[in-house]
């Protein structure tokens, strides 16, 4: 037997993020990719067995985060990759990509990613035009060694 109605569940806006980096300031984004992980197989073809093919996890991968913001005073993420380009070495950190609704009506995180040993291998300033009066965007790339959906109120 079919329920009559499934409950109403609204999906949560996109609006308010912060990105928040062991030992850096947290910072708040317009826009995030990223946020996603794959695992390869591999595949065996057993002798004997012609209705299929075996498929195996190997490895899991996941995409450099890419957070965008409007340009502002705050310079702690350009320290941050400026550490290898004075060194040759940057240190890995963690951090945390948390997506903030209303949840009946007070803002509340509802989403809390975590990443492992991160390290900016990206920064892009904003494109200049003294004729444009649109917001100066710069972007931040991070690659990472692992992403993870937390759980909230544990």
């Amino acid at each position: 037997m079919l329920p009559l109605a499934a409950p109403l569940l609204v999906p949560f806006t996109t609006a308010h993020f912060v990105l928040a980096i062991d030992g850096l300031i947290s910072v708040s984004f317009n826009k995030c990719t990223g946020l996603a992980s794959e695992v390869s197989t591999e595949d065996y073809q057993e002798g004997g067995e012609n209705r299929y093919t075996h498929r195996f996890p190997i490895r899991s991968s996941f995409p450099n985060l890419v957070l965008t913001q409007g340009a502002g005073p705050l310079q702690e993420l350009w320290d941050w990759y400026g550490e290898y380009q004075v060194s040759g070495h940057v240190a890995p950190r963690n951090g945390t990509i948390t997506l903030t609704s209303a949840v009946e009506g007070v803002m509340e995180p509802v989403r809390v990613w975590s990443f492992t040993r991160g390290w900016p291998v990206k920064l892009t300033g904003p494109d200049l035009d003294a004729q444009a009066s649109a917001v100066a965007v710069e972007s931040v790339e991070i690659a990472h060694h692992g992403l993870a959906l937390k759980k909230l109120g544990i």
